[in-house]
């Protein structure tokens, strides 16, 4: 409530009716979701980079380890044997050595020998060394020759079945957290929307009358309490009553725009406008020092609000008004007491007014019967 007080009438109106507050939070909001979303993704795709690239060292430590275990038994199975040569390696290959355990856990294998003149690998068991994808070789411990025993995974290194179920469990939770936080904002927008509606006047953009009374309640308790004093200032148009049944509601909607934007520019950037009920309006002069004169402050209102206002293309039409000012603790020690005493004198100036219409009505005709007598 306090951060809504102390904004200007001019910007409480661009709140209701130009760029509002509402929109501003909708864009603030957006880019909120919009970071957290960003946010999440990065966090979830580095949760699935770090799983996927997990599965690969799990995998390759693995293919490692079974390699080793091969090789080991390699070596066991040639050093056993009478010969030791390639072709007894072969045959121990082709008949006594059972690499299926590798097959059955994805994985294809080759056993290569090494030329030790130009490097190249000459495949001698197995898959093509060439078309494995990123092997991890083994080297044979067997003393005629540089044999090898390369393991790679049947299809990627990468789990992408993992990924997969990875990469869209983190797509869901995503999309279950922005619609969360979007339900969320909506709500928070719902009870903006509300507040402002219970704060402001939607035809003129001033405060409404229960705000003024609360505010008018916490200056007159601050102006008590800092020895100060707060004015409050109730106007009442004139002619609103003939301008509405005259030229419509619509003109008279468009007559008290005009009293409202014209008190907004009258008055200081701290101080309380509001629109009180019907063609009614309060101001309340806050921060004031003890002793402070009002007079001229109330003139000026009453000579901004005297000038005649163009309410439509054939319309120009009198929106003065008269006004009441009462000064805590003067006039009032309490919101009603000074609601009251303003409003009393405003209806003393309005009888005031009348009085000197109609004096001046009865002197009009007078003088009318003597250039008629003339």
């Amino acid at each position: 409530m306090d951060e809504n007080l102390s904004q200007t009438p001019e910007q409480n109106t661009k709140r209701v009716y130009d760029i509002s507050t509402l929109t501003r939070l909708l864009k603030k909001d957006f880019v909120f979701v919009i970071a957290v979303f960003l946010f999440l993704l990065m966090i979830f795709a580095d949760i699935s980079v770090y799983e996927a690239f997990g599965s690969v060292r799990s995998r390759k430590l693995e293919a490692q380890n079974l390699a080793l275990l091969y090789a080991n038994e390699i070596k066991e199975n040639y050093d056993n044997a009478s010969d030791h040569n390639e072709k007894t390696l072969r045959n121990i290959l082709y008949g006594h050595f059972n690499l299926s355990g590798l097959q059955n856990r994805g994985y294809k294998f080759s056993i290569y020998k090494v030329s030790n003149y130009t490097n190249e690998a000459t495949t001698v068991f197995g898959s093509d060394i060439k078309k494995l994808n990123k092997p991890i070789s083994v080297r044979l411990d067997i003393p005629d020759g540089h044999y090898e025993l390369a393991v790679a995974p049947s299809g990627h290194w990468v789990n992408i079945h993992l990924v997969i179920v990875l990469t869209t469990l983190s797509l869901l939770l995503i999309a279950a957290f922005t619609i969360l936080t979007l339900l969320f904002l909506k709500l928070r927008q719902s009870n903006i929307r509300l507040a402002q509606l219970a704060t402001l006047d939607q035809l003129t953009g001033l405060y409404t009358k229960q705000t003024a009374i609360f505010t008018l309640k916490k200056e007159i308790d601050y102006a008590n309490r800092n020895g100060s004093q707060v004015a409050v200032c109730f106007i009442d148009m004139n002619n609103f009553k003939q301008i509405n049944d005259r030229f419509g509601h619509t003109t008279g909607d468009t007559a008290l725009s005009k009293v409202a934007k014209r008190l907004m520019e009258s008055v200081r950037p701290e101080d309380i406008v509001a629109r009180f009920g019907g063609d009614e309006f309060i101001i309340i002069f806050r921060g004031k020092n003890t002793g402070t004169d009002y007079t001229s402050t109330v003139e000026r209102i009453k000579a901004v609000l005297n000038v005649p206002a163009k309410l439509s293309a054939h319309v120009l039409a009198d929106i003065s008004a008269s006004v009441g000012l009462a000064v805590y603790p003067t006039n009032g020690n309490c919101v009603e007491e000074l609601i009251s005493y303003a409003d009393k004198a405003m209806y003393e100036e309005k009888a005031r007014m009348k009085k000197a219409e109609r004096i001046n009505a009865r002197a009009d005709g007078k003088l009318e019967v003597l250039r008629a007598e003339k």
